[in-house]
């Protein structure tokens, strides 16, 4: 209980087998966040103008 706390977790360097699956799959999810958020965005402005308000 008296020991330091430990250190932060810190992302892997790049250019190792870990990193490039680390920084790969961050890549891969920040673009599938963005491909819905834009789908989401096309599909309600399609449905606000095909309906009569």
């Amino acid at each position: 209980l008296l020991a330091p706390p430990p250190a932060p977790a810190r992302w892997p360097a790049v250019f190792t087998s870990a990193g490039l699956a680390a920084w790969g799959a961050a890549a891969g999810t920040a673009l599938s966040a963005m491909s819905s958020a834009n789908a989401a965005l096309i599909l309600f402005s399609l449905l606000r103008a095909a309906t009569p308000l």
